[in-house]
């Protein structure tokens, strides 16, 4: 008889995970201007509880719930929703722990929480929110980057990236050991696609004599770990199988550099000039010293063509002659 009952509780809890997971949303979707804006009231109201969508991403609607107020559990409020809006809903992301998160295609990004005062909320309190869900220092606009990064809208104003302070992952990226960069070639090599491991270019670039040791000088995509997290490991297999251990850029299928530019903005932040000092040498052949200070501009190109002669795709005579186009 007790074993009975304990088989009914298994299979009951596992109905009612089953259940909930139905209940996440999950395929492509773009959020409307509307619902985009009723996230970022959503983040900022501590009280705030489950957030949903209609699939087609025109409706939403938030429920609240306080210590002696609670308005809706998650099957009522998709309920509402519906009659709401005439077509089923789905949880968009959920206050968890205290905290925000993102559990659409279970992205389960979490935004850095801010204080909480959920004890001290009672009746209708929540119309008096001190929009203390997440940070008070994080922007909307930084709020539309992570929606952007994940694939949620179309926003395309760089941004810093949020700091979440508690978050091992995010002390990775910032630390610079978790990101990637991807670049394009510049002139006659525009229709060549670079990508590099942070870490490993710095690497390979100090070996090399050369004082650009920060990808992100010349790159148009920067990949944080943090809420691109299945683009991330795409670009790390391809880099942990690259044919070449000893190379600072790695080549990028066209594919890949097409889901890039999907899913991530177009990196504008500007970076410090610096001198370059180029010693490397290849095949018993010697690249000749460049000791100028040059734009960024500048920087990045040569270092194309630096790359391209240590892969042997061009000779020394087109190396010298490709420089002299750059500088002059």
């Amino acid at each position: 008889m007790i074993m009975k009952k304990l088989l009914g509780i298994v299979v009951l809890g596992l109905l009612l995970s089953v259940s909930a997971n139905a209940k996440i949303g999950k395929g492509e979707i773009q959020l409307s201007e509307k619902v985009t804006n009723n996230f970022i009231k959503f983040l900022r109201n501590e009280y705030a509880n489950y957030f949903m969508v209609t699939p087609d991403g025109n409706n939403s609607l938030f429920t609240i719930c306080g210590a002696e107020f609670c308005k809706g559990g998650m099957g009522k409020a998709l309920k509402w929703c519906k009659e709401d809006y005439g077509q089923k809903c789905l949880i968009f992301a959920q206050r968890k722990k205290q905290t925000k998160i993102i559990r659409w295609n279970k992205a389960d990004y979490s935004f850095p929480k801010d204080d909480w005062n959920y004890n001290v909320m009672v009746n209708a309190e929540y119309l008096k929110s001190d929009n203390k869900g997440i940070k008070q220092n994080i922007s909307d606009d930084q709020i539309k980057g992570v929606l952007n990064n994940l694939g949620f809208i179309d926003f395309n104003k760089a941004v810093a990236s949020i700091n979440t302070n508690n978050s091992k992952q995010n002390r990775k990226s910032n630390n610079g050991a978790e990101y990637f960069c991807v670049w394009t070639g510049t002139g006659e090599y525009t229709n060549i696609l670079w990508f590099t491991q942070s870490l490993h270019y710095a690497k390979i670039s100090k070996q090399n004599g050369s004082k650009n040791t920060d990808c992100r000088k010349k790159a148009i995509y920067i990949i944080y770990k943090q809420g691109n997290d299945k683009l991330y490991k795409k670009l790390m297999w391809k880099f942990e199988n690259r044919s070449n251990p000893d190379q600072a850029q790695i080549r990028l299928s066209k594919s890949l550099y097409k889901k890039v530019q999907n899913e991530i903005a177009k990196n504008t932040q500007t970076f410090e000039e610096e001198i370059i000092k180029t010693t490397q040498s290849n095949d018993s052949k010697t690249i000749p010293k460049i000791e100028k200070k040059l734009t960024q501009q500048q920087e990045i190109e040569i270092d194309q063509i630096k790359e391209m002669f240590d892969i042997g795709a061009i000779t020394k005579d087109e190396y010298d002659a490709a420089v002299k186009r750059v500088l002059n």
